[in-house]
């Protein structure tokens, strides 16, 4: 390879380390230039330099230049994974995405169902401050009326009374019925 003077110059890192002199229509100087070896020690090592320059006479001459970068990928790729090379990365990178893609999904569904639950009518229902609400002022008349029931009936528990515990999902509500009548309502 010529300088601009038309004097010698440093050979292409692929006349380097094929010790040869690099000439000025040398197929490798214009991709591989001496201050990087590496990476066409690489390339070398994996397709060998006669390949290469097959390789690279074939694409059109606008291309080569990201033919010869592709081709010191692959090398540096099936380096360090001998078995898979590029298809290693690519599938790593193909199940990091659909990976992520389902995590994506899974949080677009919990905020859909937040958002509906936030915009749900209450359809008779209580919410949460309210059935508190209800629960305490439900309490207070159970206290009362059972006060009452003391003073007027015997120390023995009648068996009209029935005290049940619903479990929902979210809460636990007790509940007394006594002739019919709810002190404490449960939440749905």
């Amino acid at each position: 390879m010529l300088n601009s003077q038309g004097q010698g110059s440093t050979p292409c890192a692929a006349c380097k380390l094929l010790r040869r002199r690099c000439a000025q229509e040398c197929p490798f100087s214009p991709y591989f230039s001496p201050q990087e070896p590496q990476k066409f020690a690489c390339v070398h090592k994996i397709f060998g330099a006669s390949n290469v320059s097959k390789m690279l006479m074939e694409v059109p001459e606008n291309q080569r230049a990201d033919a010869a970068s592709s081709l010191v990928y692959e090398a540096n790729a099936r380096i360090r994974d001998p078995v898979y090379g590029c298809m290693g990365a690519i599938s790593a990178l193909q199940q990091q995405a659909q990976a992520l893609q389902a995590e994506l999904n899974a949080v677009r569904m919990e905020i859909n169902r937040y958002r509906q639950h936030e915009n749900s009518p209450t359809n008779g229902t209580l919410t949460t401050t309210a059935s508190a609400t209800a629960l305490v002022s439900g309490y207070q008349e159970l206290v009362q009326d059972r006060g009452r029931a003391s003073d007027t009936r015997s120390s023995k528990p009648s068996t009209t009374d029935v005290h049940t515990t619903v479990h929902s999902p979210s809460s636990t509500v007790a509940t007394s019925e006594s002739k019919d009548r709810t002190y404490w309502s449960p939440i749905t």
